[in-house]
């Protein structure tokens, strides 16, 4: 590369950001995801249309041609992945050069899209061992398979091998009495005793078992799962039945029951009713809820609350997985465990696979009685090292990431699984491990020298081991139901592992979603597609275990462009959540010997993953956790110290930085991925990036990143776009913040703009200009008139931010004539989406915050001024309302909240006075209602000229359907006409200065 600054296409005018979103969106839908993500499910994976945009981009000098750029990537076609780049000579001069890093290399998209774009040399970082070998099965197995003539083949030795593994597994004698072959799927729940009645009541999160739609609506008004009318495929349900002291299951199979394939239905399923040709089914409501702390009793009818210590429910579970591990121990029979335990798992119903369709039995005493056979396998089996005893983690996450399960009594990996479960799994890992000796025998054999027989052995391994992963995930005592899509929701669905009712248990030879024939066939088309992707590619490829704070192990290198996705605060606890895999993937990578009568792991593949200096890795979370780039209070409470912290998660951010620059050449240029909304995650960036490590950001784009539903923004702000930020070592000069602050404004309100043009909105819109306005403060070494990046950030970048935003939306005077209430309503109304089944748009606590710091308020005061109401960790933007067809209804119920009479107004803000006016322009004639205007006018001058303002910029931005577009137009035509449009009346109103 060349050792003056080249400015790269990433940098220039010309790079197709836009196009990339359009490639990225694509992908991240469900026909166009790449099949190696199937393979096993992770928390975060970026477009690959994205990735190789990027990498490209940040390669290939600035005047690249756009039109070759998008041809050669593919980035205009149906999806851009499914085929390779096109290399020119040009290009491949200058990419073959290249060497690029990412440590933090996570599942993969960027170092694979390097290798695909043929960049001469491609490391990889991981810090955790799991993630680490995933990456070494996403990058280097298929490399190093296709440059030796072996990527067919490795993919048909793991479909072979593991076609022997599911063989082998289905005529296990254990298995064959455990199991029966027509059934594919349990599902159970917890069952304890009521400390009423006395009986045994089973505890159900959800009596649905599918309710699939083919052509439904959602009514609006309805509460939150609202109410969907239409074509239904499938509508079943369990029904609770008292039969003496026992609760029998019905099962309710509305289709089979009216002789229809498709049904035309009315559903309530948060009330529990089906209608159909006028008559009303009744669905039994959950009788549990652990947010409450309640459950009912099914057979008294009472309710269930607080024990001596704790909830009853929770105190059961946690005895009986106490007793579990006594009884398997040989510290209790099996009697004593049946009797005196509270708690016990429990089958309700099954699920067979005839002619293509399921069918829904209730489960019978038989099947309960194989989870007690399968115990007592169990037991004659403890104390081998294929069980899971490890310990999980002892402390809770802070943000993302469920990690309470281990409250409710399962602090060790095995207790995550039933009993007829873990015998399988302990079944199926020997299985692997066996095909893995068997593959490198194979191959000695064959006569391939003892080194390449031992990697090739390890590959195969790897990928049947990785399809007991994706299993597991679907096969454990934490799933749950999910009736309106694929049945079973995985474990790691929430976020976390978190206690659920109606668990999802799964018989492994069947074909079904999760099951380990179905996964096995996930890893091969996945491994299918990777050897595909980099047959012709020339890259050298380099996975390393290793701590992106430190990089030893590229002690002196250089690179010149590293590509990253650091993490995000407190995202995902990714040592912790992700110890659920390593446990068996030790297990089935890792040998077992007897020394003396004793079963001993010893290492075999990938051994550096799972020992250090002799000693075996035990677990992630204890060896790591401290290390990884993130926040958790829990980790803090455990580990001691500020680990865990936000200071801490700011000071290892700023490591990996600063170590980052070390390995840039001095041309090198840094491309970060940064997705967080949170102020102070943006003020760790900034101090990581610009005030730690000296480097400045050149130019910032909002690219396509997250699906909308994906599993880490469950229960966050909604953001489906990444900054892509490019950074240089270089901050140079000083500037006042606020002559800053005005070219932020200058420069990002025309961005802001182009950005609203091509469709952005919502918080999406929000962070992308944050991007412009980092842009220009980084620029300089110093701000003048700030003294930390903490101030910089709330003081003025996000001010900054809101402000383009507004003027970009009503023109620099209209918007500058705003007042902060109005500001933060105003944008409240545009970024902020509203739900179908929601009267007002709710914020979550984080947009509220972000909303609130950028438009200079005070959370205290936006609701003293009933500009939002409270309720929990939500807040409701007092805006008319979305559930009456009466526009004056709509806006009576806000101005309500507000406390404003409508009689004998008290007007406090131009929001206020706003509402007002759109109640007297939907309820007085037209010369009455300009005659009230008039008398307000006089009482409110100011407050008057501002609310204008305000209702001209709603008026043009709000939706159609919205009704307060309805309400605001009325006002504007009879108050305030248009005349050519908003410039216009900024320039009326610029005249009228002067």
């Amino acid at each position: 590369m060349s050792s003056r600054e080249d400015r790269r296409f990433i940098e220039a005018p010309g790079f197709p950001a836009d196009v990339v979103n359009e490639a990225s969106s694509k992908e991240k839908q469900g026909g166009g995801r790449p099949p190696y993500w199937e393979m096993v499910f992770w928390w975060t994976r970026k477009p690959l249309a994205g990735a190789r945009s990027v990498v490209a981009g940040a390669l290939l000098p600035a005047d690249t041609n756009s039109l070759e750029f998008k041809y050669n990537l593919h980035l205009t076609e149906s999806v851009a992945h499914r085929k390779n780049p096109l290399i020119t000579p040009k290009w491949r001069e200058r990419l073959s050069r290249a060497r690029l890093l990412d440590p933090f290399a996570g599942f993969g998209s960027i170092p694979l899209e390097a290798v695909r774009l043929g960049v001469g040399e491609v490391v990889a970082v991981e810090l955790l061992p799991t993630a680490y070998v995933l990456l070494k099965a996403v990058l280097e197995y298929p490399k190093w398979a296709v440059e030796r003539g072996l990527g067919e083949k490795l993919v048909k030795d793991v479909e072979r091998w593991g076609e022997w593994v599911a063989k082998k597994l289905q005529e296990d004698p254990d298995i064959r009495e455990l199991y029966d072959d027509d059934v594919a799927v349990y599902i159970g729940t917890w069952e304890i005793r009521c400390p009423h009645c006395g009986r045994q009541t089973p505890l159900v999160g959800n009596w649905w078992l599918a309710r699939v739609s083919k052509e439904t609506v959602e009514e609006e008004g309805e509460e939150e799962e609202g109410t969907r009318s239409g074509v239904f495929s499938r509508l079943a349900w369990m029904e609770p039945v008292k039969a003496g002291d026992q609760i029998v299951i019905k099962i309710v199979d509305l289709n089979k029951e009216l002789g229809r394939k498709i049904l035309k239905a009315k559903v309530n399923s948060g009330q529990g009713t089906v209608v159909v040709d006028g008559k009303t089914y009744r669905v039994s409501k959950s009788n549990i809820d652990a947010r409450r702390e309640t459950a009912i009793c099914l057979h008294c009818n009472n309710q269930i609350r607080k024990g001596a210590r704790d909830w009853i429910v929770k105190e059961a579970i946690r005895e009986w997985n106490q007793k579990l591990e006594q009884y398997l121990s040989r510290q209790i029979d099996i009697q004593t465990l049946k009797e005196t335990t509270k708690a016990r798992p429990r089958i309700l119903a099954k699920v067979k696979i005839v002619n293509g369709d399921l069918e829904f039995q209730p489960a019978t005493q038989e099947d309960q009685e194989k989870l007690w056979k399968a115990l007592e396998k169990l037991r004659q089996l403890w104390g081998d090292p294929d069980i899971p005893a490890e310990e999980l983690w002892k402390y809770t996450a802070s943000g993302g990431g469920a990690l309470s399960i281990w409250t409710w009594g399962f602090d060790k990996f095995y207790k995550l699984f039933n009993p007829r479960q873990l015998l399988t799994l302990v079944k199926l890992v020997k299985l692997i491990r066996e095909a893995g000796k068997r593959v490198e025998e194979e191959k000695l054999r064959e006569g391939w020298s003892r080194e390449e027989a031992l990697k090739y052995a390890e590959a195969v391994t790897t990928y049947l081991a990785i399809a007991l992963l994706k299993h597991i995930n679907y096969n454990s005592i934490v799933t749950s139901t999910e009736p309106t899509q694929k049945l079973i929701r995985e474990t790691l669905a929430f976020r976390g592992i978190a206690m659920t009712w109606n668990w999802v248990e799964e018989y492994p030879i069947v074909d079904i979603l999760g099951s380990y024939k179905r996964s096995l066939k996930s890893v091969i088309d996945g491994l299918s597609y990777l050897v595909s992707a980099v047959r012709d590619s020339p890259s050298r490829v380099r996975v390393l275990f290793d701590d992106a704070t430190v990089l030893s192990k590229l002690d002196g290198e250089k690179f010149d462009v590293i590509v990253t996705d650091p993490p995000y605060r407190d995202d995902v606890p990714y040592a912790e959540l992700s110890d659920f895999y390593y446990v068996w993937l030790k297990r089935a990578l890792s040998d077992v010997i007897d020394v003396g009568g004793l079963a001993i792991r010893q290492p075999r593949f990938v051994p550096e993953a799972f020992f250090r200096d002799g000693a075996e890795i035990e677990v992630q979370w204890k060896y790591f956790a401290d290390k990884e780039v993130s926040e958790s209070s829990g980790r803090s409470k455990f580990f001691g110290g500020d680990t865990g912290s936000l200071e801490y998660f700011k000071k290892l951010l700023t490591k990996s930085f600063q170590t980052m620059a070390g390995k840039l050449a001095d041309n090198g240029i840094l491309v970060t991925y940064y997705a967080h909304t949170s102020p102070d995650a943006w003020e760790a960036l900034l101090d990581a990036g610009w005030r730690g490590a000296g480097l400045r950001i050149t130019v910032a784009h909002a690219m396509v990143t997250e699906s909308k539903d994906r599993v880490t923004a469950r229960g966050k702000a909604g953001l489906d776009v990444s900054i892509i930020a490019v950074w240089r070592k270089g901050v140079s000069g000083q500037v006042l913040a606020g002559e800053a602050y005005s070219k932020a404004l200058e420069e990002c309100t025309e961005y802001a703009g182009s950005l609203l043009k091509k469709g952005f909105d919502g918080v999406n819109l929000f962070v992308s200009v944050l991007g412009c306005v980092l842009f220009v403060f980084t620029r300089y070494e110093k701000i003048v008139g700030v003294k930390n990046v903490k101030e910089l950030v709330e003081e003025h970048v996000y001010p900054a931010t809101a402000e383009a935003i507004a003027r970009a939306l009503g023109g620099g005077k209209l918007a500058g004539r705003l007042s902060s209430m109005s500001l933060f309503y105003l944008l409240g109304k545009v970024l902020i989406a509203r739900r179908p089944q929601q009267v007002r748009r709710t914020l979550d606590r984080s947009t509220m915050a972000i909303l609130a710091i950028g438009t200079r308020n005070e959370m205290g005061r936006l609701k003293e001024f009933g500009l939002v109401e409270q309720e929990s960790d939500k807040f409701r933007l007092l805006e008319p309302a979305w559930d009456q067809r009466d526009p004056a209804g709509a806006v009576r119920s806000a101005l309500e909240k507000r406390g404003v009479n409508l009689r004998n107004p008290v007007v406090r803000t131009a929001v206020d006075l706003l509402h007002l006016l759109e109640y007297y322009a939907v309820t007085m004639p037209k010369s009455e209602f300009t005659k009230r205007a008039e008398e307000l006018r006089t009482m409110y001058p100011a407050l008057y000229e501002e609310t204008l303002g305000l209702a001209r910029i709603l008026a043009e931005v709000l939706q159609s359907n919205d009704p307060e577009r309805e309400l605001v137009n009325r006002v504007v035509d009879t108050l305030a006409p248009r005349q050519v449009g908003i410039d216009k009346w900024v320039s009326i109103n610029k005249v009228d200065e002067e």
